[in-house]
């Protein structure tokens, strides 16, 4: 289908910023991995169609806080947990799958696909970022006799650490989200072997691409920020709910999430934006605008790029932008309604079907 490059990786990186909707890991970590990984191999990106229905694909993740100051995924890790894995499960392995769209999260996979030679696949568990594990699990915590299998590894020093977990999805997402609080910050997962048919029913099919004619829309409409809200809205139906200054950020890490509220001073009141990693709601005067799994994303109206929660910060002039559900390509855990409530109690917000 194509070959990674600079230009094009540049381009996925800044849709996939975009779609990570405040999450997705910071877009330095995945420019950090682009240039790595176009020192170390080739990475080659090819369809589901492509693959025959009974291979097996497995997701790669990054699950952690992004605001962790402490965190730290290596070369090494990555190695380590291909390793774990082949040693867990021996049915060999066609191609790798990102778990979401992010910023850094577009490029989980491509230092094993570089170090492996095995292809990544145009598709993601999910089109968009999204705060919990099963959320990207596309269903597979519902069918009836799987066994997950999630290996992880991350930190340094004293905070170094690696695991190998079966079980069901829900269990073994949390030993893995235990684990990156562990390890300071972060870990690099491999996790949730499916078969090519399953991915085709049930995951983000084409997003990668989508997340590349993003970026290249972006690039090429960048010079003020009213040309870029113009392209997106002809091309996503990106709509702006409130341009203005950040006045107050609340942050606090619980369970290896961000979780927290910004506010932003606009000409027509407050817009008060929820977040848990990713912008989950945004309200202005008790009156709900946008609801997750729609697409809500800052953009700073200065630098013209999108913002994520962890780099928020008080008198930042931001654009507040939802792109309608409708638009984006989700996976299965987008539409179902047992996978919000840790959000949702989290939050004290309803957040499915809103």
């Amino acid at each position: 289908m194509f070959e990674l490059t600079r230009e094009n990786g540049q381009q996925m990186l800044l849709g996939g910023w975009f779609l990570g909707g405040g999450g997705g890991g910071l877009p330095e970590g995945g420019q950090e991995i682009l240039e790595l990984v176009l020192k170390t191999g080739t990475v080659r990106f090819v369809s589901l169609e492509e693959l025959a229905g009974e291979d097996l694909l497995v997701t790669a993740s990054l699950v952690g806080s992004p605001a962790s100051p402490d965190s730290c995924v290596a070369e090494h890790h990555y190695r380590q947990v291909y390793q774990d894995f082949l040693a867990a499960d021996d049915r060999p392995i066609a191609a790798f799958v990102t778990n979401e769209n992010g910023g850094h999260s577009i490029t989980n996979g491509w230092m094993l696909a570089a170090l492996t030679g095995r292809p990544m696949v145009d598709a993601a568990c999910n089109g968009r970022a999204h705060p919990t594990g099963v959320m990207g699990a596309m269903g597979l915590h519902a069918l009836p006799g799987y066994r997950a299998l999630q290996t992880a590894a991350g930190g340094k020093g004293a905070r170094e650490i690696a695991l190998t977990v079966s079980g069901t999805v829900e269990q073994t997402s949390a030993v893995v989200r235990n684990a990156a609080t562990l390890a300071g910050g972060y870990v690099t997962v491999l996790r949730n072997p499916a078969t090519v048919d399953y991915f085709r029913e049930n995951s983000a099919v084409g997003c990668i691409s989508q997340a590349r004619e993003v970026g290249q829309i972006w690039q090429e409409n960048m010079e003020t920020a009213d040309k870029l809200l113009a392209a997106l809205k002809d091309l996503l139906d990106c709509r702006e709910l409130g341009r203005g200054t950040v006045r107050d950020i609340t942050l606090r890490i619980e369970g290896g999430f961000d979780v927290g509220l910004v506010q932003v001073d606009t000409p027509d009141g407050l817009l008060t934006v929820d977040f848990m990693n990713e912008y989950m709601t945004v309200q202005q005067n008790e009156r709900r605008l946008a609801t997750f799994p729609d697409l809500i994303a800052l953009i700073d109206t200065d630098t013209r790029l999108p913002v994520c929660s962890a780099q928020l910060k008080t008198g930042q002039k931001v654009s507040v932008v939802c792109v309608p559900r409708e638009k984006l390509k989700l996976g299965r855990g987008m539409f179902l309604p047992e996978l919000f409530e840790p959000c949702e109690k989290a939050m004290g917000k309803k957040l499915f079907g809103v």
